[in-house]
This record gives structure tokens, C-alpha cells and sequence, in this order.
């Protein structure tokens, strides 16, 4: 039966050349692009799972819009921002102020490790809401 199927598939393509190649790309296409969006899919679902309360975690996005219909996101909660949510709306238990200082990569160096980072401006809880492993000091005097 499979052998039948293999002969007919082979003589089809020996008559509708181009009609296979069409169905060949397509299908080509079609595969790649189901597999970058289960790639996709997969790195936004392990996104920072790592931290102990992350099914309780929410972060909060900034649009800024410059010189006209241009709108930027920024993945930042302002200064004041913080304070007014857990006093507004009561599901928030606990909120930290988190800004970008800038896109740049730094490079951390301590002694032969380097590190690539980004600038990040946070407030003193930020260690008590997100469970970061510190290599030395306490969690509560870091910021």
C-alpha cells in the first residue's frame, strides 16, 4: 500500500512539475512558520519562571508617544506608579518601581568573570518581590 502511494506520488510529479514545487514550497513555509511560533510560544511561557511567586507576577508596560504617531513601549512602572496601585486596587499586594536607565548592555567584571546586564533603576523591595539568587550580602540592604 505504501509502495502504491510512494509509485503515484512519483508519477504525479513526474507530470505537474511545477504544481509540486508550488506545493513543496508551500508546504516548506508553512512548517517554518508553525515552528518559529512554538518557538516563540515556548520562550514567552518560560519567561522568568524561575521566581518562587511567578504565577502571582505582573508587569507593568509604559507607552510613550514621540513626534506624532510614533508609540514606544517601555517595559517600565515610574516612580509613583508603584504606591498608587497597591493603594487602588486591592489584588496588588505588592508593587516595586523598575526603570530602564538605558538599552545599552553593560559589562559587570569581577576579577576574570565579565557579565553582559542592563542598567536597571529599582526600589528596595525589589528583592522581595523577585527571587534572585545574590551571590553575597543580604537581599535586604543590596538597594
Amino acid at each position: 500500500m505504501f509502495r502504491h502511494t510512494l509509485l503515484l506520488a512519483y508519477r504525479s510529479f513526474l507530470r505537474f512539475k511545477s504544481m509540486f514545487f508550488i506545493n513543496l514550497i508551500g508546504l516548506s513555509t508553512g512548517l517554518a512558520c508553525a515552528l518559529f511560533i512554538y518557538l516563540w510560544v515556548n520562550d514567552e511561557l518560560s519567561m522568568d519562571t524561575f521566581h518562587e511567586k511567578d504565577s502571582r507576577l505582573f508587569q507593568v508596560m509604559k507607552n510613550a508617544s514621540y513626534s506624532g504617531n510614533n508609540i514606544t513601549t517601555y517595559e517600565a512602572t515610574p516612580g509613583r506608579l508603584p504606591k498608587a496601585l497597591a493603594d487602588e486596587i486591592p489584588e496588588v499586594e505588592q508593587a516595586v518601581a523598575v526603570n530602564p536607565w538605558s538599552n545599552k548592555q553593560s559589562i559587570l567584571s569581577v576579577g576574570n568573570k565579565h557579565i553582559k546586564a542592563k542598567d536597571l533603576y529599582a526600589d528596595k523591595d525589589f528583592f522581595t518581590v523577585f527571587s534572585y539568587p545574590l551571590l553575597q550580602g543580604d537581599k535586604n540592604q543590596v538597594l
